[in-house]
């Protein structure tokens, strides 16, 4: 069974990926983000990306190996930093709004967890695919996980360009202030004058 689901996602995944990297050379296409309800790419993308997301987490819980040797503290270590980057992503999906975070054009959020990463749910996402692939140390999983983090970070590209067009100079100024993923300088920062802080 787990072998038919890895040949399902590496199918998916190859699709997926593809129409992707094509919305990056070929902006017309724009299969992310989805132009709406009842759009073609709609109907293409949410298939491919919900059973992506679901097929690496039936091949990591059904297929759990041991490829690379990993000791179990690392393993355990591995989830303990997955379910704390799924509380991030779930706070960040609750700071933007299920409407923005699907493509709606509600305002341009800067606040809160936005000010340490522009795209805090596909960075905390790209860890939790990252995370369930040491859980699970196999090798069907470490490919399908591998191409899921892709496409979150493809689809972070993707969405640039639009958010752009839409929010015009307040986005390009806010792309100045914050990184893509992380802001490992503001972190710097906070660890840096902590001593001053206290004193």
């Amino acid at each position: 069974m787990a072998t038919i689901l890895f040949a399902i996602g590496v199918a998916v995944a190859a699709v997926l990926l593809g129409l992707l990297v094509l919305t990056l050379l070929f902006r017309p296409l724009r299969i992310w983000p989805t132009p709406g309800t009842g759009s073609w790419q709609g109907y293409v993308f949410w298939p491919l990306f919900r059973s992506l997301n679901v097929l690496c987490f039936a091949v990591a819980i059904g297929d759990p190996g041991n490829f690379l040797g990993l000791p179990a503290w690392v393993r355990l270590a591995a989830s303990v930093l997955l379910a704390l980057s799924v509380a991030l992503f779930i706070y960040s999906f609750w700071a933007l709004g299920s409407d923005t975070s699907y493509g709606a054009q509600e305002g341009l959020v800067t606040g809160g967890i936005y000010r340490w990463s522009r795209n805090p749910q596909n960075a905390m996402l790209v860890v939790v695919y990252g995370c369930l692939a040491i859980v699970a140390d196999s090798a069907p999983a470490y490919g399908l996980c591998a191409a899921m983090m892709a496409a979150y970070i493809l689809m972070v590209l993707a969405e640039e360009p639009w958010l752009e067009a839409v929010y015009g100079e307040p986005y390009r100024q806010y792309c100045r202030l914050v990184p893509r993923f992380f802001n490992w300088r503001r972190a710097w920062a906070l660890v840096r004058d902590a001593p001053v802080r206290r004193q």
